[in-house]
């Protein structure tokens, strides 16, 4: 029966993030990107039914940013599927644009709250015609640096697991293109039928993979415990 070839994951040294397969925690980063694409989406439509036409440049300018943003994980999500590293780049890109935006906006309202310019915070927000009291909009203000904060830390996270993922995908095309081999044990593709790798942390103390070791055609012999003394 013929061997079938693992996929090049099975050699990448990156594909772990916390607790969980890299590409997992990428699939993770992308439902919650569009769980809060469809939060921003649902606050722009009921923003601009309050607030009405004040609102419409700051209505338009975030629909646009959520269709990159959508675009953006479509791309990532083709690019684990597709095992493209360089198709991350641009969700990667995206991601640290959100961030520094929120940061940016964090720290205008903060700055407009020190010197108590509340109309200012409520221009910032495409609300400068609406009536609003000023505490009323120094709550606000607390609440948007809360969340854009929290969002912002968030995404950097989320960047941190991308940014693994795309040193995952690009190891794993270097080994399927024979870039990258131990000892040039394997073929073009980053396999050899006949070579065993010992694992990791083997208590056999068969060697590690990470030392170039490679044993052909078979393991080796695992030691006798301590103590075992042959039969007379």
């Amino acid at each position: 029966m013929a061997k079938t070839k693992p996929p090049p994951e099975q050699y990448a040294t990156t594909n772990r993030v916390c607790c969980c397969n890299v590409k997992t925690a990428g699939y993770i980063v992308a439902i919650v990107e569009i769980v809060l694409c469809i939060l921003a989406l649902y606050g722009l439509f009921r923003n601009f039914q309050v607030f009405g036409s004040p609102y419409f440049f700051w209505f338009f300018v975030g629909i646009i940013s959520i269709i990159i943003i959508i675009i953006g994980i479509i791309i990532l999500i083709l690019a684990i599927v597709k095992r493209k590293a360089n198709w991350v780049i641009p969700h990667m890109f995206s991601q640290i644009f959100l961030t520094l935006f929120l940061f940016i906006v964090a720290l205008v309202t903060a700055i407009l709250l020190l010197f108590e310019r509340y109309r200012g915070i409520r221009s910032l927000l495409g609300q400068g015609d609406y009536y609003m009291s000023d505490e009323s909009t120094r709550l606000l203000g607390y609440l948007i640096i809360l969340v854009y904060l929290a969002v912002a830390l968030l995404e950097i996270f989320f960047i941190w697991i991308v940014y693994k993922l795309y040193l995952h995908l690009k190891e794993c095309e270097r080994i399927k293109n024979g870039q990258f081999s131990l000892l040039a044990a394997y073929d073009d593709e980053g396999y050899n039928s006949n070579v065993y790798i010992a694992p990791k942390n083997d208590n056999a103390h068969g060697g590690s993979p990470s030392a170039g070791d490679v044993y052909p055609y078979e393991p080796p012999v695992t030691p006798p415990p301590q103590g075992y003394r042959r039969a007379q």
